[in-house]
């Protein structure tokens, strides 16, 4: 080969190489353009918990509700207030499961911090949005179900991987690894 060929031959790997390096930073920029969108998100939805009104209803929603009131009567039939409370705590949860839906947060990390929360809410409105769903109010058979399709897969997660996160034991990758998917029925 002449020098000049070699040459070119070094400048076309060259060329490569920079454009697959280029490809490289553009990707991991992306990535980090991804997560620098949703952390303003998730800092303003988490504030919610420095309110008192909220961890209050919360409360009342976890620990008062099925004692008190009779799911036979659906979210409609309950008196204002106790519809305010459910609706202030189960809707602002589903908030996180349609933001997850909508991939703008990962559920991993949603499910790490929030998972027993998420839990808690979901038993303790599930019956009365069961009965709300079949009654003749125009809520329709999808009522909350991004938050219960949240809860269901929240509890899948190990309490293992929930202590990693919260000791900041994150796999070199930086993420979680478990599986939050359910089998699709047949």
């Amino acid at each position: 080969m002449q020098d000049g060929e070699m040459l070119g031959v070094a400048a076309l790997a060259v060329s490569f190489f920079a454009v697959a390096l280029s490809a490289g930073f553009a990707a991991r920029q992306i990535l980090l353009m991804r997560n620098a969108n949703y952390v303003p998100v998730l800092v303003d939805l988490l504030g919610q918990f420095r309110s008192m009104e909220f961890n209050d209803n919360y409360l009342y929603v976890c620990t008062r509700l099925q004692h008190e009131q009779d799911p036979a009567k659906g979210i409609s039939g309950l008196p204002a207030d106790v519809r305010a409370k459910i609706y202030d705590v189960a809707y602002f949860y589903q908030l996180f499961a349609a933001l997850v839906a909508l991939k703008v947060v990962k559920e991993q990390d949603i499910v790490a911090v929030l998972r027993d929360r998420i839990v808690h809410v979901w038993q303790a409105v599930e019956p009365f949005v069961h009965t709300e769903r079949s009654s003749t109010v125009p809520t329709g058979p999808f009522l909350m179900r991004n938050l219960e399709e949240f809860a269901k897969r929240a509890q899948t997660m190990p309490a293992t991987t929930i202590e990693q996160f919260m000791r900041g034991n994150l796999p070199a990758s930086g993420g979680l690894h478990f599986s939050l998917t359910t089998k699709k029925r047949t």
